[in-house]
């Protein structure tokens, strides 16, 4: 069964009441690998009772009456002790009477208290992870740490740790340290009498995860940041980056509600046709059902018996026939809001799928997303006649790299390559606007060339506007190609 993608996670997680998803964001969450040291004992073969019962009876005191009077304890709780260890065999019963049993420690009995007479503290230094936003203690597999230079290879934002100094270790954090040291496989057998002192460097690593941010339906101010880790919400990150006011520090606020609307590409006339998002919310809601449904009907026909697998292969044949047309339906409306989680998947469609023409215009050409399968994909249209046109560029690009500019140079030279592909430095285009053929034109805030492999992107609302009404799809690439055609004519005269 295949991971499923970011995009995939995103739309099921995208739901939040009174709230609508603004935009995500692939991030690395903040911790320190800590070397401590500490001061365990091995766990004993017996209980602390066990143990002082054993010793008195080794100390000549025969009978429950007599232990109990010594150890201060109930009579009935010490023989309920001592029938246990008869029956493990450290202890012996002799009836001196009818009324009266004493005690004898047995062989085995013996050994268990020369065990116990070797076990002293011991001093180790262990390893353990140090969360910079929930500052708990806690383990995390290795395979998902991330160092500081991985995620900088990835272009993935690194959220900042809530003080930004690591810990200090010392004896007041015993109690929190041992709770995480039960799960640690290698002092299982050990109890941590006390935590010493630091054992080492501290190194810092990093978590991957997906920031979510919420916008309020009637407050638009007001953001709500949540975090995914291995498609899970961890609610315990969200209370921590809230408490420390990681949005203001972050500065998602100011950019959220400060963000630009893509809306003045569009008329008037055109904006009032938009279909209202509750309706286009429950036809969404209808395709997640059946979607989930073909998932899990897919999931019990590879299990299922061979008597069971053709009737649940009707099922799911008839769900993917209702999931079909509730996207169908989807993809009528003539004008209708594009929620975030859903544009990546437009995106690859369009290069999977356009038949006869494709424009892209985005402010910002990144390698994580114009990579090798993305320029395969681009040179499969051209060979198949697809007019291609991508336009991008606003003012200097300082966020460029060497990658980046490999990726615009391998873009530059398919367009020498193929007379069908057009690909045009704006200089000052705020737009995000996505056409394929005359199916479908998505005017939006997404960077679709940049919105993986750019960390320092402001965190916009970037749900967009898709129209399949065709003298608008027409409308919106003539006004691009002429506006391209200008750039050209201004070129040659100069």
């Amino acid at each position: 069964m295949t991971e499923p993608s970011t995009e995939e996670i995103v739309r099921r997680l995208s739901k939040r009441s009174g709230y609508r998803l603004a935009t995500y964001r692939e991030v690395g969450l903040p911790f320190w690998d800590v070397p401590i040291r500490c001061r365990l004992l091995r766990k004993k073969a017996v209980s602390v009772l066990d143990e002082f019962i054993l010793k008195c009876i080794q100390a000549d005191l025969r009978n429950s009456t007599d232990v109990a009077k010594f150890l201060g304890m109930p009579e009935q709780v010490v023989n309920a002790i001592m029938g246990k260890l008869v029956n493990s065999g450290s202890l012996a019963a002799v009836a001196k009477s009818a009324a009266e049993i004493h005690y004898a420690i047995t062989e085995h009995g013996r050994k268990i208290l020369a065990d116990l007479s070797e076990i002293t503290p011991e001093e180790r230094t262990l390893r353990l992870a140090f969360d910079g936003l929930t500052r708990t203690y806690i383990v995390v597999d290795k395979a998902m740490r991330w160092r500081p230079r991985d995620l900088r290879q990835f272009d993935i934002l690194e959220i900042p740790a809530f003080p930004v100094d690591p810990p200090s270790v010392g004896p007041n954090d015993t109690d929190d340290i041992g709770s995480a040291l039960r799960g640690v496989t290698e002092t299982a057998e050990h109890e941590l009498l006390t935590v010493m002192s630091l054992g080492g460097k501290r190194e810092k690593f990093f978590v991957r995860a997906i920031s979510l941010i919420f916008q309020s339906v009637d407050r638009p101010e007001e953001v709500y940041v949540s975090f995914a880790i291995d498609g899970r919400i961890s609610e315990e990150h969200d209370l921590a980056f809230a408490k420390a006011e990681g949005q203001r520090k972050v500065g998602i606020i100011g950019q959220i509600t400060d963000g630009e609307s893509p809306d003045s590409l569009l008329s008037e006339e055109l904006l009032k046709q938009r279909t209202d998002e509750s309706e286009v919310a429950a036809i969404r809601r209808t395709t997640e059902r059946y979607r989930a449904q073909l998932s899990s009907l897919e999931e019990k026909v590879a299990i299922s018996a061979d008597q069971q697998r053709e009737e649940l292969v009707d099922h799911a044949a008839e769900a993917a026939k209702r999931l079909d047309e509730a996207e169908t339906a989807l993809e009528r409306i003539p004008v209708r809001v594009l929620e975030v989680h859903e544009h990546a998947p437009m995106l690859t469609r369009a290069l999977l799928s356009s038949s006869k023409r494709l424009l892209i215009i985005s402010p910002w050409i990144r390698a994580a997303i114009v990579d090798g399968a993305f320029i395969d994909n681009i040179r499969k249209l051209l060979i198949a006649g697809v007019d291609v046109v991508i336009g991008y560029g606003i003012g200097d690009d300082n966020g460029m790299r060497d990658r980046d500019r490999q990726a615009e140079s391998q873009l530059e030279r398919l367009a020498a390559e193929f007379s069908t592909f057009t690909f045009a430095r704006l200089g000052d285009t705020h737009a995000k606007v996505l056409i394929s053929d005359d199916s479908y034109a998505v005017v939006t805030s997404f960077n679709w060339l940049s919105f993986r492999g750019d960390p320092n992107r402001p965190f916009r609302d970037e749900r967009g506007t898709m129209i399949t009404i065709k003298a608008e799809i027409d409308r919106l690439h003539s006004d691009y190609m002429n506006r391209i055609k200008k750039l050209s004519e201004q070129g040659e005269a100069s």
